[in-house]
């Protein structure tokens, strides 16, 4: 998927801003990830993003064909988060990008357009990304008073996802196909929220300071 060049003239002075620091603890070793809202200004770091990452070497235990996949929604996550009417985060873990969400939302229903995770190296992964990313999008869901969250699992991606979306509290809503149709309605978000602070540490940083994420794919 072809990622258009930005203009290199968008300020960073307009770009991410970090909005929450977590931490995990999974097998006795703490996992910090920091989420950073990303705007306008993050442009130049998105064109970057889709550059730099390389799932062939990122990911050598899969198959060509998954690798090749994994990139694919990397690329999409990407074109989606240039979107201005998207919300999009990207969460940093030892000071590397490990992962970028983006969603949008209509008639009062977030639609995840995208949730993909990056290695910090070779074959490792972050502990505990998606559940992070999660308690943020049910987070925001929540503070808009959404009437639930939409999404299309995909089947023929690098891992296994329709379970793990249903232990999120998702719930397939139509046939299966290429996608499965998935829903997390207002009830089960609250839920999430109550339960998923027993795994994740998630402090809100009130910050207001603009970052330029550049300087995390050094």
């Amino acid at each position: 998927m072809k990622i258009d060049k930005v203009n290199s003239f968008v300020n960073p002075n307009f770009g991410a801003i970090r909005v929450a620091k977590t931490a995990n603890v999974v097998n006795n070793l703490t996992t910090q990830i920091d989420l950073f809202k990303i705007y306008r200004g993050d442009r130049p770091f998105l064109q970057k993003l889709a550059e730099k990452v390389d799932y062939r070497k990122l990911a050598p235990y899969l198959a060509q064909d998954m690798q090749q996949r994994w990139q694919k929604i990397l690329n999409y996550c990407i074109t989606r988060a240039f979107n201005e009417s998207n919300s999009s985060y990207v969460s940093v873990s030892q000071d590397k990008i490990c992962g970028i969400m983006t969603y949008s939302k209509d008639n009062n229903i977030i639609n995840l357009d995208c949730i993909c995770a990056i290695p910090l190296s070779k074959a490792e992964r972050v502990k505990q990304f998606k559940k992070t990313m999660f308690y943020q999008l049910f987070k925001d869901a929540s503070d808009m008073d959404a009437r639930g969250i939409h999404l299309d699992a995909v089947t023929d991606g690098p891992f296994e996802l329709v379970s793990k979306y249903e232990e999120l509290g998702f719930k397939e809503d139509k046939k299966p196909s290429k996608y499965i149709s998935m829903f997390c309605n207002k009830h089960k978000i609250a839920e999430q929220l109550r339960e998923l602070p027993f795994d994740i540490e998630y402090y809100e940083t009130g910050e207001t300071k603009h970052i330029n994420l550049l300087k995390y794919l050094t």
